[in-house]
């Protein structure tokens, strides 16, 4: 809808006479009123100062063009406009004179939380990260907006908190346009009349007036900074080194959000947090060349993911019947494809199956590793405790004892030296023995990054491989102290990696949007599956005769089977309604397992890759799936609890694939 012509008059009715009381803001060009419409829509009536310096019609036409051919969800609504010349009788040293006056407004949608720059607060006071990052994440979306999808394009040229509004959902929305400017072909220009606001104007300008869309790149580096780390937040950024800064501003949010989430919840938005400071800082090099444009910020921006509060649950152990979304495993795909989550609560237990583990938790477990011939699961926590979890009892037995810090971020067993290996949030890993309570072996400083996001432990060789966020993947050995005997040149957030069960001298990983195949032989990356249209979170092989497969999750609600030696994808299994937080193999039955933030397991076949059924114990968003070896048994993570299930299968194929 185009916007409306109205009248001066109008306007000074709606805002009972341009009252005080009505006054939102006042800039260096105008006065912002909130106005009421008779059928009660309200609307910011943004009054220009007519003797403003360098502000004439020229420039009321240039912000009016501006924002009548825009429309984005993040670029404030122009509703109506107001050019009204009024001419008055006035004496002048006796003469008799008309003296024109011209009133110029602008109309735009009531943005009722305000400009940002009333919201920004540091890591450990005000707006919760998941708000701040739907405001950076906004606001990008809003200049990709202006830089790409507008031709030609448009420069804001006045990025700053003051000029992001945000609606009643704080979603943000790209403000004042008055300075902005179109440019057609040429991208850089040097122009002499004065822009933007001091603070957020790059090196270029300031010392010889250059233009470009780099320009806005610095102002939004300065706003993300100021949205990450708080008002003063630019300025601590320049007291210390890029290295520094992200440490400091990422333990601070870890402090803070570790009080209220855990597991991937809590990984996920830490991770969030250190790629839109790195992202701020790189919007801030003083040489242009360097810096990103917005298409590559919005492409490194992590996909977003829910963080609320989880729901409180007791310790008590309670035994009830399996949700199973079909009766048997076995039925047609069509019946199981139809609202799953009503006929989960409906169908009736198989009367000789065994009765499924439910253990509801405040704080719960994260299944992270079995142990291969022991009936061990190796869980974790949010405070960093270390436990193992017989699940032929059910009894646990606490290894390492919790705490606030440093969190757990990746375990493993590591059986043939009765030892399981800890990497933390704060870059070391420590090596302790099963006993309880447990014995440390070694511990040592592996990544200088915040963060080691994952390790797998070589199935023959005394090797350990670790993968800290933004840094090498490393390889130790504990036959030589832990020495680091190799490391891979692989930069960016590590979600998982594995050893080659076929061939151990190869390694995959999941990283951003793909999965790496790697030799550590030769050190070589020797090929990438790349398809997902998200960040790839999880991976899992699997064998289909004896041909080796991938299957691979993501954030794009999907996953994906990979043929390894045709390195091409073969499958898409979709059906999940959110990302798909974990994915496995059964070792011992021809199933595919994928778990969700919609709080679902899928089960599918892994020789037709049929869906076989869905399990939904409504226990909140799936943390990690692990099958136990020699049984038909799952172990389930969920953001509430843990479920031990066993998948019941109405007949297997005749010649159904060996999992690995």
């Amino acid at each position: 809808m185009n916007p409306t012509d109205v009248t001066f008059e109008l306007l000074k009715e709606i805002t009972d006479g341009f009252s005080e009381q009505r006054k939102l803001g006042r800039g260096a060009y105008g006065t912002v009123y909130k106005g009421e419409r008779k059928n009660g829509d309200e609307i910011a009536v943004k009054i220009l100062h007519s003797n403003s310096p360098g502000f004439d019609d020229k420039q009321f036409k240039n912000e009016f063009e501006n924002l009548r051919r825009v429309k984005h969800p993040n670029i404030v609504r122009l509703v109506s406009y107001c050019y009204d010349l009024h001419h008055t009788y006035e004496d002048d040293n006796g003469q008799s004179i008309f003296v024109a006056t011209i009133h110029r407004a602008l109309c735009f949608e009531y943005m009722p939380g305000g400009s940002l720059e009333n919201h920004l607060s540091d890591e450990l006071h005000g707006l919760d990260w998941p708000i701040r990052y739907k405001i950076i994440k906004g606001t990008c979306e809003g200049l990709k907006y202006l830089h790409e999808e507008q031709k030609p394009p448009i420069y804001h040229l006045d990025l700053k908190p003051g000029n992001i509004l945000l609606d009643k959902d704080m979603v943000p929305k790209l403000a004042d346009f008055g300075l902005s400017r179109i440019f057609n072909e040429e991208k850089t220009r040097i122009i002499q009349t004065p822009i933007g606001t001091f603070g957020y104007l790059p090196p270029e300008y300031l010392q010889k007036n250059v233009v470009s869309n780099k320009l806005d790149i610095f102002s939004l580096g300065v706003v993300m900074i100021k949205i990450i780390a708080g008002p003063e937040g630019h300025s601590r950024c320049s007291e210390m080194s890029s290295t520094e800064f992200t440490e400091s501003v990422l333990g601070n949010w870890t402090s803070r959000l570790q009080k209220t989430l855990n597991g991937s919840s809590l990984e996920a938005c830490c991770q969030q947090v250190k790629a839109c400071t790195e992202i701020a800082l790189k919007c801030l090099e003083t040489e242009r060349e360097k810096r990103p444009n917005i298409v590559d910020i919005i492409n490194q921006l992590p996909a977003s993911h829910g963080s609320d509060k989880l729901p409180s649950h007791s310790d008590e152990i309670v035994t009830l019947e399996s949700k199973l979304a079909s009766q048997n495993l076995g039925n047609s795909q069509e019946n199981q494809e139809s609202d799953h989550h009503k006929s989960s609560c409906s169908k009736e237990k198989e009367e000789d199956s065994e009765e499924d583990q439910i253990i509801p938790m405040e704080y719960p477990d994260v299944p992270i590793d079995v142990h291969p011939s022991e009936p061990w699961i190796l869980t974790s926590n949010m405070f960093g405790s270390v436990d193992i979890l017989n699940y032929n009892t059910q009894e646990t037995v606490n290894l390492i004892q919790g705490s606030y810090g440093p969190i757990v971020t990746a375990a493993k067993f590591i059986a043939r030296k009765q030892w399981f290996v800890v990497g933390h949030h704060d870059g070391f890993i420590k090596v302790y023995t099963y006993e309880s309570p447990a014995k440390q072996v070694k511990r040592f400083k592996a990544h200088s990054t915040w963060t080691i996001s994952c390790l797998d432990v070589h199935p023959t060789e005394p090797y350990v491989l670790s993968m800290g966020s933004q840094d090498r993947i490393k390889l130790w050995d504990w036959d030589k102290g832990w020495a680091c005997i190799k490391t891979f040149d692989i930069h960016g957030i590590g979600y998982q990696i594995k050893f080659n069960p076929k061939d151990t001298h190869k390694f995959a990983l999941t990283s951003l949007m793909d999965a790496q195949v790697w030799n550590i032989r030769s050190s070589r990356h020797e090929f990438t599956l790349s398809g997902h249209g998200s960040i790839v979170t999880s991976f899992d092989y699997f064998t289909r005769g004896n041909q080796l497969y991938v299957i691979t999750g993501s954030w794009d609600n999907t996953a994906k089977i990979w043929d390894c030696q045709r390195r091409t994808c073969v499958q898409t299994l979709e059906g999940h309604m959110d990302c798909v937080s974990c994915v496995c193999s059964h070792p011992d039955l021809p199933v595919l397992l994928t778990g969700s933030n919609d709080e679902t397991v899928r089960v599918w076949n892994s020789t037709t890759f049929k869906l076989e059924g869905v399990l939904d114990f409504e226990l909140g968003k799936v943390t990690a799936i692990a099958c136990l070896k020699g049984s038909k048994r799952v172990v389930i993570g969920h953001d509430s609890g843990l479920v031990i299930t066993e998948i019941r299968l109405k007949q297997l194929p005749p010649d159904g694939p060996s999992n690995t």
